[in-house]
């Protein structure tokens, strides 16, 4: 139609003619076996002898379903006969049709009767009653397809896939080595892993392959297909990474009410979480950290710890590898309760601490520190597969899968009790201190609670699947309003946990052994563990290495600040008197003074007695007394109230 003149058409079935083009000779059955030219095509040749000369050869395998949107979704793609093509099998994605030429209907008629039935069936599923209307009629054009796959009268070297260059040569040769899955096949040939990802080479590929075995197509199948369904420019995907979009921000499930209610929010890791929640009185930080930790000491606060690294770990020797990983005892952990653990790197210092819960025979959960989840489960899975590949251990990571909140007060039962359904008794007497277990909450939604406490308060920790997150942290704020329940940020967190002597990052920081933590005894001389051998090391056992204790001010109206040294009094502040350093710190509310823990050589011995703090950033010199590292309820009662 455009004046481009047709020399001939070769057609590969044996059928009646089905062009007529004037001036071009058809050739039925045939096939170009053979093609000249240098720079460009002058000629090609024919199975049956003619040559024919021509500038330009376009060829035409007809038409084929698009099923990449399917496979894309996991859908398995079903061999076709009737189109020598590959459709959409019958496993295909919730919620997904697939209707028309897509569907394998290539005539108008037969896809205009697809789409319809399609449609009809999607308006049932969806409850609603179809309006009637007429199914639109249109002709089938005459349709007649024979699969030719290659011209077996042609050179060895055949091309299939002509961007990776493999020939029909490197598909036998795949089968000859015994690559004989499509997987392999593709793998060992690079076929279809240009930017077509096998659009234009793998049916070939795959129907010679089955030639070859002595197979169908059906019984080779053929290769999962990935998005991009169209290729990207790596540069599109790169541009994106500049600024704060260099890395991902996660959020917990709790962010859109805290963005609500006056959340001032800081970066932990990849996490974003609420500081602290300034109400419209409170013109500084201190001010509603203050709030939130009184009103969570003598009513009832919820924090979220979401963040908090969550494996799931299951197997038979689960006991086992734990008693290896941890350094403390886990060979009596009974089902339905938690135990706290210490992990030590295998230089014996310690590496993270957290939790082991047993929720069944076979299923523990396990936390982990929320800037350590991701080098614990690495490490985990080191020791799993390197060290001890026999024992039966898995683990998936389901930080994400599951919400998780801190309950914590003495009225955190009271609150609970509102939304734990009936059946579940937790009373002191039936849930103690460190118990765990499966329940449901508000009306049957399911749910883990655990009986741990970081705040020193009596407290639980609540999770429930990621997707009820944000129902739930509304549904205890608002079950909580009569008991005065108070939303609790990281800040409000630290102060507590300093009050009740509990280490994190600041004291974990890859320097500090477990004795140095005042945690010695739980390194168990009864077994075997990572690390247990080199913290036995002369160097880690002496008697004045620096210990952690807690730290007040001599005047209550002193700020301490981390970062200060520790140097004894009437001695000048230099490396030669350093003595220690302040980890933490922070003002307690529960006593009206600053309050800090830290390590200085010696500690235990030193319980009473007034160094000085020195602080060069902030030029000030504070005098402190080294006190026991428990400021509030040192014995653990409010723990097991």
């Amino acid at each position: 139609r455009v004046g481009i003149e047709i020399t001939a058409v070769v057609d590969t079935r044996n059928i009646n003619p089905v062009a007529n083009i004037p001036g071009a000779s058809i050739v039925m059955g045939g096939s170009v076996v053979d093609t000249k030219g240098s720079r460009c095509l002058k000629s090609i040749l024919l199975s049956n002898g003619q040559q024919i000369k021509t500038d330009c050869l376009a060829v035409s395998g007809g038409w084929n379903p698009n099923v990449h949107l399917t496979c894309h979704q996991r859908g398995r793609p079903q061999w076709s006969d009737d189109i020598a093509a590959f459709v959409p099998g019958g496993n295909l994605p919730v919620g997904m049709r697939v209707a028309g030429a897509a569907n394998g209907k290539l005539t108008l008629g037969a896809a205009l009767t697809d789409g319809w039935h399609a449609a009809i069936d999607s308006i049932a599923d969806g409850r609603r009653a179809p309006n009637p209307q007429d199914m639109p009629i249109g002709e089938d054009e005459k349709f007649d397809i024979v699969p030719f796959w290659r011209v077996k009268e042609s050179r060895p070297r055949a091309w299939l896939d002509m961007q990776n260059d493999v020939t029909v040569k490197d598909v036998a040769l795949a089968a000859q080595e015994g690559y004989r899955s499509v997987e392999h096949m593709k793998r060992y040939t690079t076929l279809g892993m240009a930017t077509d990802q096998g659009k234009t080479a793998n049916v070939n590929a795959l129907a010679i392959q089955a030639e070859l075995l002595g197979k169908s197509i059906a019984d080779v199948c053929t290769t999962i297909f990935r998005p991009p369904y169209t290729p990207i420019a790596i540069a599109a995907f790169a541009g994106r990474a500049r600024g704060r979009h260099f890395r991902p921000t996660r959020v917990p499930p709790s962010h859109e009410w805290a963005s609500e209610n006056g959340a001032v929010f800081a970066e932990a890791g990849l996490w974003l979480r609420a500081q602290y929640f300034q109400q419209n009185n409170e013109t500084q930080s201190r001010q509603s950290v203050d709030r939130e930790v009184t009103q969570t000491r003598s009513s009832v606060g919820i924090c979220d710890v979401t963040t908090l690294g969550k494996i799931d770990i299951q197997g038979r020797d689960v006991i086992e590898f734990a008693n290896r990983v941890y350094c403390n005892d886990f060979s009596n952990l009974l089902v339905g309760k938690v135990r706290y653990g210490l992990m030590l790197r295998e230089d014996g210092f310690v590496m993270d601490d957290g939790t082991l819960a047993r929720l069944s025979e076979n299923q523990f959960v396990m936390t982990t520190t929320t800037l350590n989840a991701v080098s614990v489960f690495r490490h985990l899975e080191f020791c799993r597969q390197c060290l001890w590949p026999e024992l039966d251990v898995h683990f998936t990571s389901v930080t994400e899968q599951w919400s998780q909140y801190a309950i914590a007060g003495p009225k955190s039962r009271q609150l609970l009790q509102k939304l734990v359904d009936p059946e579940h008794d937790i009373s002191n007497a039936s849930f103690s201190y460190m118990a765990c277990k499966d329940i449901s909450i508000c009306g049957g939604t399911p749910a883990r609670l655990f009986r741990i406490s970081f705040s020193g308060e009596l407290a639980f920790e609540i999770a429930v699947p990621a997707r009820y997150g944000d129902a739930l942290f509304r549904e205890l704020m608002s079950s909580g309003q009569a008991l005065g329940v108070v939303a609790y940020g990281t800040e409000a967190l630290n102060v507590m946990r300093i009050e009740k002597g509990h280490v994190t990052g600041s004291e974990i920081n890859g320097q500090t052994t477990a004795g140095d933590l005042g945690l010695g005894a739980l390194v168990s001389k009864k077994k075997d563990c990572v690390g247990c051998v080199l913290s036995e090391r002369e160097e880690m056992k002496r008697a004045d290495r620096m210990v952690l204790m807690g730290f007040q001010p001599i005047n209550a109206e002193d700020t301490i600040n981390s970062g200060a040294h520790f140097i004894s009094r009437g001695r000048p502040p230099t490396m030669e008197n350093d003595e220690g350093w302040m980890s933490s710190t922070a003002y307690s509310p529960t006593l009206g003074h600053y309050i800090g823990l830290g390590f200085i050589a010696r500690g235990r011995e030193r319980i009473g007695e007034t160094v000085q703090a020195f602080d060069a950033l902030n030029d000030n010199t504070t005098e402190v007394k080294i006190v026991s590292p428990h400021f509030v309820d040192p014995k653990g009662q409010c723990l097991r109230a």
